[in-house]
């Protein structure tokens, strides 16, 4: 999926070809300014594992600028119903956390801390733990005017919106805080949020959090509670994530894509997105579920 040019379907081809992996069926199709084009493959006969073609596919796509989704036909049918979304870097634009630092002077110090993290340097809890410790004496004061200048990312609430009419169940699942996860769920009616809070006393923050630290393994644990409520299968759900936090709940989804992916999330998602406009994410969803009626609607810029 991306923006149509010429040797598109030759490269991803070439790979399949390559492989001896015979491609029965192609569809082309177009949703706003978006080229989609499935195609079904037997991997049968191939000279390589379904995981390093999957790999391949993955890397050419990313290469050519282009989203890339690499599903088994069935999940690909199944009908999709709950979609969790990671909050820093994907429906808000930046880190809520490096706002708060900037606010706190310690942004170059929480900034390192961070991208170790999101790549995988660093265990995350550790990394959240340390980075919070160092906004010790913020003023709420300061924490509410970073709540405020908060960015939405683009295309955010159209792709809410009419995954909404879709039918689909929403949710925050995120590492960031409860603060800015529940004012962004206000702003786009997201159903579900699970987050980390920040503890407070005496009108500043304690560098400390209140109850548990909400890690990758509890994040998973927020979608099955979820799931189980709503009645939905984990091979239902949609999982959005772009770091290394995000790796166990985008594996265990029945659709994991990653966002603006660092490079742990590149190796393991089932799907890969670099476009900054969220509204790909629903015509990457929309292949197979959404309505003609739902896709018309999405207007997505070039």
């Amino acid at each position: 999926m991306g923006g149509d040019r010429p040797g598109i379907v030759a490269e991803i081809s070439r790979v399949l070809y390559k492989h001896n992996a015979n491609i029965l069926k192609t569809r082309a199709s177009a949703v706003g300014s978006l080229f989609i084009l499935v195609m079904l493959v037997d991997l049968t006969s191939a000279n390589a594992s379904a995981d390093w073609i999957r790999e391949e596919v993955k890397e050419v796509g990313m290469r050519l600028g282009l989203g890339v989704s690499v599903e088994d036909a069935e999940g690909f049918r199944r009908r999709k119903k709950l979609i969790a979304f990671d909050m820093d870097g994907t429906l808000v634009e930046g880190e809520t956390i490096e706002e708060l630092a900037k606010a706190a002077g310690v942004y170059e110090e929480v900034k390192q801390i961070t991208k170790d993290a999101m790549e995988g340097r660093i265990d995350f809890k550790e990394a959240l733990t340390r980075r919070v410790r160092l906004l010790k004496g913020l003023p709420l004061s300061e924490v509410e005017k970073v709540k405020q200048r908060l960015k939405i990312a683009s295309g955010a609430e159209d792709l809410v919106g009419e995954l909404k009419k879709a039918g689909f169940v929403t949710a925050i699942i995120t590492g960031g805080f409860d603060v800015f996860a529940n004012h962004v769920a206000s702003i786009l009616g997201i159903d579900y949020v699970y987050a980390n809070k920040l503890k407070a006393k005496a009108g500043r923050l304690t560098g400390e959090f209140e109850g548990v630290i909400l890690s990758p393994q509890d994040k998973l644990k927020a979608l099955k509670e979820i799931s189980r409520k709503e009645k939905v299968k984990l091979e239902e759900c949609v999982a959005v994530g772009d770091g290394a936090n995000d790796l166990i709940l985008l594996e265990e989804s029945g659709l994991g894509i990653g966002y603006n992916p660092k490079e742990p999330v590149k190796r393991k998602a089932d799907a890969l997105v670099e476009r900054t406009d969220l509204g790909a994410i629903l015509a990457l969803i929309g292949v197979s579920q959404v309505s003609r009626e739902v896709a018309r609607r999405l207007k997505v810029e070039g």
